[in-house]
């Protein structure tokens, strides 16, 4: 019974439910990793603000205090960490917007291939 069941249904319509199931794995982990770097941007944007406000700390209690060690050797160190960290916000932005752009392409192709298939079993209800 398990061939003649299979034997009854079309190549094309096996495929689709590959692809759907496929999907319905894929899409889930899609959108798990969108999420964390969302999150990931959230926490680099705080990270380089408190950054942001330690340098001006730094430099304005500097420019106060004639008497304290030199800290611009600090504040070289601060503005390296920032540039870093606005290199990964940009890497992650890229990372966001091609997930986002798979995670569309998915949903359009999974639409797609469920017309597809409702296309074919109309036609097959028909014949």
């Amino acid at each position: 019974t398990h061939n003649l069941c299979m034997c009854m249904i079309s190549r094309p319509r096996l495929q689709v439910f590959f692809f759907s199931g496929l999907l319905s794995v894929v899409q889930p982990a899609i959108e798990s990793v969108d999420n964390q770097v969302h999150s990931l941007r959230i926490s680099q944007a705080t990270l380089k603000d408190c950054i942001d406000n330690l340098s001006r700390d730094l430099t304005t209690v500097r420019d106060m205090q004639k008497d304290l060690p030199n800290l611009e050797h600090y504040v070289k160190k601060l503005m390296n960490i920032k540039r870093r960290v606005a290199t990964v916000n940009s890497v992650l932005t890229n990372v966001q917007d091609r997930v986002q752009t798979l995670q569309t392409r998915v949903t359009k192709e999974q639409a797609r291939k469920r017309a597809l298939l409702d296309a074919n079993y109309s036609g097959g209800a028909m014949s």
